[in-house]
């Protein structure tokens, strides 16, 4: 081989190796950093699904299902969906409405996050979910004794829009 073939196949290496290296023109998708639940959650909140999955019903080896969507909330339950209104400062407050538009309850407490967890306090309760929340819409699951026979063994799921950034 001569010195100029040697030379010719060494750019066209070259440009080869340099064309591999280039850009495709497909647009990279940046990955999005998932917003913090601390940050996510203050705003008001209306639930739009209970489901849980009662397992072991009163102690029993039969299982079932609870669930209620949005469209079938006040005549099933009498009431409208629940609101959950979470500030800043780390406080909340939960609001029962009946059918009627009169307030029924009002639970308040504290709420906190770590990590995927919500950790809600209240007077004589404490919840713990795990939330994952998406294009406005949260998901509360948690193990909890649905039934009342004494084992945390049914799955509970609450799905809630958010109707505002805003906690009245």
């Amino acid at each position: 081989m001569r010195i100029q073939e040697v030379s010719l196949l060494t750019l066209l290496f070259l440009s080869l190796i340099l064309t591999q290296c280039q850009p495709s023109g497909k647009p990279e998708t940046a990955t999005e950093t998932p917003v913090p639940l601390a940050e996510a959650l203050p705003g008001a909140w209306e639930s739009i699904l209970v489901r849980v999955a009662v397992n072991t019903a009163e102690n029993t080896d039969s299982s079932y299902v609870f669930e209620i969507r949005e469209e079938e909330w006040l005549e099933r339950t009498g009431m409208r969906p629940i609101k959950a209104y979470f500030q800043p400062d780390n406080q909340y407050r939960q609001v029962f409405t009946a059918g009627n538009d009169t307030i029924i309850s009002v639970a308040r407490g504290m709420w906190n996050t770590f990590s995927d967890t919500l950790l809600m306090v209240e007077p004589k309760a404490t919840y713990q979910y795990i939330v994952t929340i998406d294009k406005g819409l949260a998901e509360f699951r948690t193990l909890l004794d649905w039934d009342g026979d004494g084992q945390e063994d049914d799955e509970y799921l609450g799905v809630h829009r958010k109707i505002s950034s805003v906690a009245e």
